[in-house]
Formats: C-alpha cells, structure tokens, sequence
C-alpha cells in the first residue's frame, strides 16, 4: 500500500517532460490546439442553446407561453431528450463513415437556425415542436466529440483534454447567466420581450459559428488535412505503443452485437446517468432554485456564476490529478461525496440559512465533472473504431435518460422545498458511485487473471483481444 501511494506522489509532482521526444511534445501540443478549442467551443454552444431556456423560463417566457400551466415547463424539458436519446447511436455510425467537419459543422448550424426561431414562438405547442428538432440536430454533437478525440490521444492523455472540452458545459451556464443579465436589459426592445431576445442572439451566433465551424473541425487523423504525412504516423505509432488497436473493416452485425454485449458499455452507461441527473438538474433548475431562495430574477442571474466558476476549477484540478496519477475509479467516488452533503443541507434547507443554501449549491455541482471521468474511463478500455463510436454513442444515449429523469423532478407546485428533486438527484448521485465500485473491482480481478494467464504461459485468445480483456485494464 506505500509503495503505490509512493507511485502515485511520484505521477502527481513530476514534471510535465513526459514526451520521448521533442518532435512527439510538438505534436501534442499541436494537435491540443487543433481539437480543443474548436470541440470546446461546439459543446459551449450546444449546452447553451439547450439550457438557455432556464434563464428564459424566470424572464417571463413560462407566463407568455403559459408553461406554468400544470407541468409544461417539464415537458419542453423532455421532449429535447426523447429525438436526442434515440439519434445518438445511428449519428455516431453516421460520423465513422464521413468526414467531421462535414457532419458537425452541418449540426451546428442548422440547431442555431431552430434557436433563433424559438424566439418567435407564440405557443406552447409551437415551442414543442422547436425542442424536438433541437434534439434531433443535438444528438451526433457529444458522442461525436468523445469519438473523434479518442482517436489522436493516448489512454493518458485523454482525460483532461476530454474534461477540458466538457467544462465548456460548466462554463456555458455560467456564461448563460452573464448573458441572460445583460440581455434583460433589452426588455420591449423593438417590441420584443426579453426572453426572446436571448433565443435569437444566441441562436444567430451558433449559425454564424456553424459556417466557420467547417474550416476548423479535425477529421479523422488520417483525413487530416492540417497534418503531415509524418505526423499521422506519429499518431499512429504512438497509439499502437499505448493500446494496441483492432483492425478493423467495415462492421458486421456479429461484431455490432458482441459490442453490444460489451459489460463496460453497460456500466458506463449506468455512472453516466447518475452523474448526468445532477447535471441537467442543476443546468435546467439552478437559476429557479436560487430564485426560490428570495433573490430577484436579475440577481439569481449574477448569483449563478460563481456556482458555475467553482464547478470549472473542480473539474479542472480533478482531471488534471487523474490523469498524473493514471486512475479513474477513485476519482469518480471522490467527486459523489460533495453533492452529497449538499443535497443533505438542501434537504433540511429550512434548518439553514439562504447563505448555507446557497453554498450547497456550490458542493452540488462539484459532483458534475464525475461525467467526463466515466467517458474517459470507458474510452481508455475500448479498442477500435467500432467499439469506441458504438460505446461512446450508447453511453450518451443511457445517460441522456438522465436529463428525463431531472427534467421531472423539479415541478413547480413541489417549490420551494424540492424535497423529491433533492432526494431523486442524491439517490442518482450514488447510482454512479455504486456502479464505479462494481467496474473497478471487476476490471481488478481481470487484470489479475491477465497476470496469471501471462505468469503461466497461456496466449492471449482472439477473442480477448478484440474485446480489450487480453489488456490491463485502466483503474
């Protein structure tokens, strides 16, 4: 036990100098600046574009569109989830065959064209219909970003460049609520109200994005037209030496299925929709939360920032230490005891302060990062092509049921308690630190049976190596 903990200081504290060679810090760095900003800047919109009707909701728009009528509200909510769940998995197959920059870039901009729209609206049936196509357009964006990155990094390096790009969700609602405070300011401007000035300036950016989008979106490394013959085989080599692939052709429906039946798939899947219930509740219902605390409509808008902030620099550090320190399991169990604690004050809110309230929030959303850890874990036990673009999709796809479960756990006629959303959201917190516990101790007892198999000489069957379990298993 202190010798692994020994291990572990050294990974934490020893320099970045972790290249073999000059020329292989080049390519990272380079390939850094060709997939994070753009893969960061394409999440940051699609979370807020989907999340913005919060900072609409309290601005007016629930009573406009009478969503405050029985549980309308939740149902908007839903209905985003319902194209997007069902889409992920046929977009990622969809992206495998295709060029990226095409297919994303086409997303983009056609989901900001169905925001701005949203800000024109004049019923509540019409604004149905607009969260429907939303998500149907949304559905290929996160699984298709999982995807392609898994493709140039090694097992890693993969966790804080995937974390970097997923805090654009923590970032965005922070953003969000700058933005909604200054556009508040534009109430009966030209004779629109508020609300809908938030839908059709952001949705008028994400168009404008989408069409530059095309020029900055990587391809496949082997598509790549920013990079040099000499630097795909770097990438390819330095996948190789990492996590041996599979060769793969086009997928047969044998191999779709033993995929399909993949327990890592399953499990992730499962962390993935505990972890994802915090995190749609609290990016759907944060600014009605601290409303319901006894600030005002523009003060709640202020007051979601540094919640936000805090939630970034979390993630930030935990990925960072997760990857020095090449472990997954332990972070993801540590970053469920937070929110913990703060659904427990939450749910006993009437014995504290608006000042302790409010800082639960802050240990609540400091669970939200365990999402892009269970992405990363799954990605760095997946070996090929398919596995990854069937893996990433179907995670996506379980977890997405999450934002369904959060979408109806916050009614109004429960505020201002939330005693069910609360204890809902803490229950689903420790859905994904049960099922953590279930892989790490799976994935130990079959690295302990690959040592043993090596120890007394038995070879590695086909089989094992194209399902990953003829490897170590990340922890």
């Amino acid at each position: 036990m202190l010798g692994r903990a020994s291990s572990w200081a050294q990974r934490l504290l020893r320099s970045p100098g972790e290249y073999v060679t000059v020329a292989e810090e080049r390519l990272v760095w380079k390939l850094d600046l060709m997939i994070c900003p753009i893969f960061f800047l394409i999440n940051f919109a699609s979370i807020l574009d989907r999340s913005n009707i919060g900072n609409a909701k309290i601005q007016g728009m629930d009573r406009d569109l009478g969503l405050n009528i029985e549980n309308r509200y939740n149902i908007v909510l839903v209905i985003f989830f319902v194209p997007y769940i069902l889409l992920e998995l046929p977009s990622n197959l969809i992206v495998k065959r295709v060029r990226p920059s095409y297919y994303l870039s086409a997303l983009i901009f056609s989901w900001g064209i169905v925001v701005t729209c949203e800000g024109f609206v004049n019923t509540y049936q019409a604004l149905i219909g607009l969260r429907f196509l939303l998500g149907a357009l949304e559905a290929g964006i996160f699984p298709g970003i999982v995807y392609v990155t898994s493709m140039y990094y090694k097992r890693f390096e993969y966790q804080r460049r995937l974390t970097a790009i997923w805090s654009s969700v923590i970032l965005s609602n922070a953003f969000g609520g700058l933005l909604a405070y200054s556009i508040a300011h534009l109430e009966g401007r030209y004779g629109y109200a508020a609300w809908r000035w938030i839908f059709i300036i952001e949705g008028a950016i994400t168009a404008f994005f989408g069409a530059v989008a095309f020029f900055w979106i990587p391809d496949w490394p082997e598509q790549n037209k920013y990079l040099s013959i000499a630097d795909k085989e770097m990438i390819r080599q330095r996948l190789l030496s990492d996590q041996p692939e599979v060769d793969e052709a086009e997928m047969t429906f044998h191999q779709l299925v033993a995929i399909l039946l993949d327990w890592k798939i399953w499990i992730s899947a499962l962390n993935a929709f505990g972890g994802i219930v915090t995190a749609y509740a609290m990016t759907s219902f944060l600014p009605t939360i601290l409303n319901e605390f006894g600030w005002d409509v523009v003060d709640v808008q202020l007051h979601t920032i540094p919640v936000w902030a805090v939630a970034f620099l979390v993630a930030a550090l935990a990925s960072w230490a997760s990857d020095r320190l090449q472990h997954r399991s332990l972070f993801i169990l540590a970053l469920s005891i937070p929110p913990t604690i703060g659904y427990a004050i939450l749910l006993r809110q009437e014995h504290f302060s608006r000042r302790a309230q409010y800082a639960a929030t802050f240990l609540v959303v400091m669970g939200i990062p365990t999402t892009p850890m269970v992405y990363a874990w799954l990605m760095n036990n997946l070996r090929g092509h398919g596995r990854r673009a069937v893996g990433s999709a179907l995670v996506n796809s379980v977890g997405s049921c999450g934002g369904i479960v959060a979408s109806n756990i916050f009614f109004a006629r429960a505020g201002p308690r939330y005693y069910a959303g609360y204890g809902t959201a803490l229950a689903c917190i420790w859905i994904t630190g049960m099922g953590t516990v279930v892989m790490a101790v799976a994935m130990y007892m079959a690295n302990r049976s690959r040592e043993r198999r090596e120890l007394t000489g038995l070879a590695e069957t086909d089989e094992a190596h194209r399902s990953g379990s003829g490897y170590e298993y990340t922890l």
